[in-house]
């Protein structure tokens, strides 16, 4: 029988109760710190009579494997969760054990998430820089610099070389560090079945460190040998993520149907959110009505109150390219609130940013929300502006069986420009 074949589902803010668990072992791993247990509290486990255990999940999604059993942790909604997280740019919320290799089922790649979770890391690294270290050398060179080493002038005499073998410590990027994730970046980028762009992504920069960097094969336990310091410390996720790379990127099953990969959790506020954001960015950059707008993510505004200590920061502004106006406000919520504070918080960003003409909030297929805009009251705005929409919109995540990643994100897209109706506001 299949690993995955004796499988508890437990969906979203519900619970199951379990009695064919290894009790203590299955708990003491589920409390592992690389599932967030203690940070997050992803889930909640209550020990029952009789070995019981209670499960209890709340909005994260993903694949536990336990001793004997499978939790699988459920979107609340029918979608190709894989799909959705190579968008993931938050990895804070992504927990996973890189230890314990577990089969999947057909379909279902975890090279596109590593793809995600490296490339995100990656260009973090490349934003304050590559690290620079000394690394010791001995080698012929034209001129005496650090420690002229005889034995190997010696063979230079006899070769007759009119070079110096020289011992000494050069400034370079070319480093442990940087060799494992140039190494791991090359191994993973062939496995990227879905997303074409963090593919070409990795491609563009793995070849820009090629310039200075040496493509050498470098063993998973070199990862463990790197010492961080305050000068290193901010390669410490890429080099993990490498290490899990180097250590399995090989591991795809022979037979058909098979895939491999490791038990993950992840919260699905935050792998939505990140999902529309980065497909609106697609649309805006790839429509020619959106051609003088850019897409502006998590821009922060303190202009609320004179203190300037209440920060709003939506998830998603269009703005326009010569001026600083922000017509569009966008929230993607996966979870409506309850008491309309979501529409509470979209009228504080329109208070904050006085060029806003429309807000909308955008939930996946099964929430409650209007069936036409609100209109903001002028007149809370002392009649100084136009009056603003409130729009609450709905994106049908549901995916057909026979669609591929491709057509998946095209769908989204298509529904995203029908609903969202930006030309309204945007001229």
């Amino acid at each position: 029988m299949k690993s995955y074949e004796n499988t508890e589902t437990i969906r979203e803010y519900s619970s199951v109760i379990l009695n064919d668990l290894n009790t203590s072992k299955d708990i003491s791993y589920l409390k592992k710190k690389c599932f967030g247990y203690e940070k997050s509290k992803p889930y909640k486990i209550r020990e029952l009579r009789d070995e019981k255990v209670e499960i209890e999940n709340t909005s994260y999604s993903g694949i536990i494997q336990l001793d004997k059993k499978r939790l699988h942790f459920s979107t609340k909604v029918a979608t190709n969760l894989f799909y959705m997280l190579s968008f993931l740019k938050d990895e804070e919320c992504f927990y996973y054990d890189p230890d314990k290799i577990i089969d999947i089922k057909k379909g279902r790649n975890f090279f596109d998430i590593l793809g995600r979770l490296f490339l995100n890391e990656f260009l973090e690294i490349y934003k304050r820089g590559f690290y620079k270290k000394y690394v010791k050398k001995e080698e012929n060179i034209p001129f005496l610099k650090g420690k002229f080493l005889i034995k190997g002038q010696i063979k230079n005499e006899i070769n007759k070389k009119t070079k110096f073998y020289c011992s000494y410590d050069d400034l370079t990027y070319d480093c442990l560090e940087n060799k494992i994730m140039l190494r791991a970046a090359t191994l993973l980028i062939p496995l990227i079945r879905f997303n074409e762009k963090v593919k070409r992504d990795l491609i563009y920069y793995s070849n820009l460190m090629r310039n200075e960097i040496s493509l050498v094969n470098v063993q998973p336990n070199e990862c463990d040998t790197i010492q961080y310091n305050r000068l290193n410390d901010y390669y410490e996720k890429i080099i993990q993520f490498s290490k899990v790379i180097l250590k399995n990127y090989f591991i795809r099953t022979t037979y058909v149907g098979i895939s491999k990969g490791f038990s993950f959790i992840v919260n699905m506020n935050k792998v939505y959110e990140d999902f529309i954001t980065e497909l609106i960015k697609e649309l805006v950059d790839e429509e020619d009505e959106f051609n003088d707008f850019i897409v502006d993510s998590q821009e922060r505004f303190d202009n609320l109150v004179r203190e300037k200590k209440i920060i709003t920061k939506p998830d998603i502004i269009l703005r326009k390219k010569i001026s600083n106006e922000h017509p569009i406000i966008i929230d993607a919520k996966y979870k409506r609130q309850e008491s309309n504070t979501d529409y509470y918080q979209v009228i504080a960003y329109a208070l904050a940013i006085p060029t806003v003409k429309a807000c909308f909030l955008i939930y996946p297929s099964g929430e409650k929300t209007e069936s036409e805009p609100l209109t903001l009251d002028p007149g809370i705005f002392g009649n100084a502006r136009d009056e603003v929409k409130l729009h609450a919109v709905k994106v049908d995540l549901k995916l057909k069986e026979e669609a591929n990643f491709k057509d998946y994100i095209r769908d989204i897209k298509e529904q995203l420009k029908r609903k969202l109706r930006f030309q309204n506001y945007v001229n």
